[in-house]
């Protein structure tokens, strides 16, 4: 039959770390995208031209 899975508070940790790692890093990518001088972000759009 079916049984109830009982979650116990250390079970829910890794779900917690695994969110907050990927709300991190997309963060800094975001936060780095932002940041990014003009000239550097031109330079950047060529390269797949050159």
């Amino acid at each position: 039959m079916y049984k109830r899975i009982i979650y116990e508070n250390w079970h829910l940790v890794v779900p917690i770390i695994s969110f907050a790692t990927t709300v991190l890093v997309f963060g800094i990518m975001t936060l780095r995208g932002m940041l990014l001088r003009k000239d550097k972000a031109e330079n950047m759009s060529r390269l797949p031209l050159e």
